[in-house]
């Protein structure tokens, strides 16, 4: 029932009567009681009007707002139902859907035109964690707001920005290189006529490439090939993995023809030149990392390459040219610092030694303040034999880490051998005591690379780091000094090492090199002495063969004992040895070493690319021989990790 509400006439009124009836007692009654309370009764009355029209106004105002809140919520629940935004109201203590809109409905609609109760469970389990997520329903996308506190969740559609980033995203320019891989070789074994026959087949491979993805290209020199397209394609080519390199393999191989594709590719927003000078970088290191493969990396220091490819054993051969080059770069360097100091990698094996003996040399010939640093509480026996030796003879200047520290300064340089990744470095205090490095490598480059490297001697091709080593004391040509036996036994005992005896990754200039430091006084029986191995040793090695097993017909993976720990040296001689057996074409090998962590040490023939799987793995190597160091993992969870990635391997190919 509606309350009366008085107004002012009505109060006029009043009184007036009010005052007629004053009057009329007054002249009837004066000066007694009764008008007393006449008077007070007028009073009394009024009070009382006063108080019920203060009643009745207060609650005309909580009609009001009752009135106008009922009519917002009417409003609202018609905009609700009517705009293009989809809302869902859930009970945020059972996670019950309460209600929702038509265009919630309308979003969620199955073909059957019934709800699809199922997504709408799954998107509101993973907003429950979440302020913002996007959902794509019937090829739509919507950005999905949450408001915990009334337990709504709002579908906005955002198809048309998701489609202007995309478009965004996908316009980026990417630059890419092609090279042809050994392209030089063809000039020293083949006709002119047989010449032209390779690059018209080049010429129509690469042809054919661009035209299916719509790139634009340009050949630059006969085995370089430059082209421009944007970052759409790109991801097509990522998709297929690059498969363009195994196909231009296969048709090179069906050909005869030993050549192999590297690519390098960069993208980015603007400045091309940079984007340019990065896909250079990349197909360097695509080379380095031994050919036949693919690197791509956006123009962003802080983003790290992708790899692609490397399905076949290092093929970029190296040429005399660009070692005597490099001799002269690195002698020209050395002339112009105070001091130098060689490092191999932790854990030093007979090549690192040899070949840091070996700089170490090269370096003493120009200058006098050179030096072979190492660890002397990382020793392997044969490292602790060779040590002795070397100091026994006085025929290298050998410090210490610890010496080596305090002999450093402004204008020393280091150098690196048989490895880039500062990770592995003998000792990084060491390292970043430097401004300049030098690194001389037989391992594909990896993306932790030494950021302050002004010369870099990267031939994955090569046996052994040793090899590359003697090569530029060949073009040094120093005929005032020359290589002493237990200096040549060292550099020989490193490239022995590395090709299991001259059976694995020896080429025609892997003999070479043999030949020169045979000739130099390299004597087997000093490196049978320095590299035998122990009796323990040697029950450890056999141990862990005894304890591979075979995950495929053709793929060994060896365990040690997880309550013993094993030597570095003890598990690659263990994978040496199992890879040596008859129809193996991988082996990897897991211990506990001593020092706290996981090694794996991987070996392959040719056909099983180790490398990827150790990179993956936080290690590295080149494509059959490479080694991993894990801390974070178990020795089954490294284990059945390798199996994984060995079954993906093994389905990629």
């Amino acid at each position: 029932m509606k309350k009366f509400r008085f107004v002012t006439l009505h109060f006029v009124m009043i009184g007036v009567i009010l005052f007629g009836l004053l009057a009329t007692i007054s002249s009837l009654f004066p000066a007694s009681s009764l008008m007393l309370l006449a008077l007070f009764v007028t009073l009394l009355l009024l009070i009382v009007l006063f108080i019920y029209q203060k009643h009745s106004y207060e609650f005309s105002e909580i009609e009001q707002i009752e009135y106008l809140n009922n009519q917002a919520n009417s409003g609202l629940m018609q905009l609700l139902d009517k705009m293009p935004v989809g809302v869902i109201k859930v009970r945020m203590d059972s996670n019950q859907v309460e209600w929702f809109n038509p265009y919630a409905e309308l979003i969620f609609a199955q073909e059957n035109g019934t709800f699809d109760q199922k997504k709408l469970r799954e998107i509101i389990d993973v907003g429950l964690d979440q302020d913002r997520i996007y959902a794509n329903f019937s090829g739509k996308r919507y950005a999905v707001n949450v408001d915990f506190e009334q337990g709504l969740f709002y579908f906005f559609d955002a198809s048309t920005e998701y489609k202007a980033t995309t478009h965004l995203i996908g316009s980026r320019p990417v630059i890419g290189i092609i090279s042809v891989d050994n392209y030089d070789e063809l000039e020293d074994n083949f006709t002119d006529s047989q010449i032209s026959q390779v690059n018209s087949f080049l010429a129509q491979f690469v042809s054919d490439f661009c035209h299916e993805y719509d790139i634009y290209y340009r050949r630059g020199t006969m085995d370089r090939f430059y082209f421009f397209t944007d970052y759409g394609v790109l991801e097509s080519l990522i998709e297929s993995k690059f498969s363009v390199i195994d196909k231009f393999r296969e048709k090179a191989k069906n050909l005869e023809l030993a050549l192999t594709l590297s690519m390098g590719l960069a993208y980015g927003d603007g400045n091309h030149h940079q984007i340019g000078q990065v896909a250079l970088q990349n197909l360097n290191m695509a080379e380095v990392r031994g050919g036949d493969q693919a690197v791509i990396k956006e123009n962003d220091e802080s983003k790290q390459p992708i790899f692609f490819g490397g399905g076949s054993a290092s093929s970029v051969k190296r040429t005399r040219t660009r070692t005597r080059a490099m001799m002269t770069a690195v002698s020209d360097k050395l002339k112009s610092v105070d001091s130098v100091f060689v490092v191999g990698h932790k854990n030093l094996d007979l090549d690192a030694l040899g070949s840091a003996v070996g700089m170490q040399y090269f370096a003493q010939n120009i200058m006098n303040n050179a030096y072979t640093v190492y660890n002397p509480n990382e020793m392997a026996p044969d490292i602790a034999r060779a040590i002795k030796k070397l100091s026994d003879e006085n025929c290298s200047n050998l410090l210490t880490v610890e010496e080596a520290m305090k002999k450093v300064t402004h204008q020393s340089l280091l150098i690196m051998v048989d490895h880039s990744k500062t990770s592995l470095t003998l000792s990084k205090e060491l390292y970043e005591e430097f401004s300049q490095v030098v690194v001389v490598d037989h391992h594909r480059r990896d993306s932790d690379f030494p950021t302050n490297a002004i010369l870099t001697y990267i031939e994955s091709g090569a046996s052994s780091a040793s090899e590359l080593v003697t090569e530029l004391i060949q073009f040094q040509n120093d005929k005032h000094h020359k290589l002493n036996r237990l200096q040549s036994s060292l550099l020989m005992a490193g490239m022995m090492l590395d090709t299991h005896n001259f059976t694995s990754r020896v080429t025609s200039r892997t003999f070479d090199v043999a030949s020169y430091l045979r000739s130099r006084g390299s004597d087997n029986l000093e490196i049978q002495q320095i590299a035998a191995t122990d009796y323990e040793e040697y029950k450890q090695i056999n141990e862990l063969i005894l304890r591979g097993q075979k995950v495929t017909p053709h793929i060994v993976v060896a365990c040690g004992d997880e309550k013993r720990t094993y030597d570095s040296v003890v598990t690659s001689k263990a994978a040496d040895t199992i890879l040596g057996m008859s129809g193996i074409e991988a082996v990897f090998v897991v211990t506990k070493n001593s020092k706290g962590y996981i090694a794996v040490s991987a070996r392959s023939r040719s056909k099983v690319n180790v490398q990827r799987i150790m990179e993956e793995m936080g290690g590295g190597g080149h494509f059959n021989l490479a080694a991993a160091q894990i801390y974070d993992q178990s020795m089954t969870e490294i284990q059945a990790s390798i199996i994984d990635k060995i079954q993906e391997l093994l389905k990629e190919s």
